[in-house]
């Protein structure tokens, strides 16, 4: 049961295929267009992993402060979210993409830890974002 709880979570994660977009990478309000989250998670939940190496974290610190968040939570509970733009949001996600492969849902490992990650659209339908709501894995 908790492994689909898991697997659940993991659903809930990363934006999947992103294309062209870039911008700013900055840290917002709750005004912001995307909400970035990560958890703790059992690295064997899914088949499906990603290594995210130091260099790629690095280069984005929004997703570095929230997996520093998850590290030090439980399985099951979401970090706080850190908020991004429209435009940072949608160079994260086409990053993960690139990195991790299109459609990628599952697993990232960073460190020590393993995690699910979340990068959700706050505001699907005004044209900022790709208009689908929560692109997740």
């Amino acid at each position: 049961m908790r492994r689909r709880q898991y697997l659940g979570a993991g659903a809930a994660g990363l934006v999947s295929a992103l294309a062209g977009c870039s911008g700013l990478s900055g840290m917002l309000g709750p005004s912001g267009e995307w909400k970035l989250r990560a958890m703790p998670a059992d690295p064997e939940a899914t088949k499906h992993t990603c290594e995210l190496g130091e260099s790629f974290v690095a280069n984005h610190p929004d997703l570095e402060t929230v997996l520093s968040r998850a590290a030090d939570g439980e399985r099951g509970t979401w970090s706080e979210p850190v908020y991004l733009g429209a435009e940072a949001g949608n160079e994260l996600g086409a990053d993960l993409a690139a990195h991790c492969g299109d459609g990628f849902r599952g697993v990232y490992f960073y460190g020590d830890g393993s995690y699910f990650v979340s990068l959700a659209d706050r505001n699907p339908g005004n044209g900022k974002g790709h208009d689908s709501g929560s692109h997740e894995h």
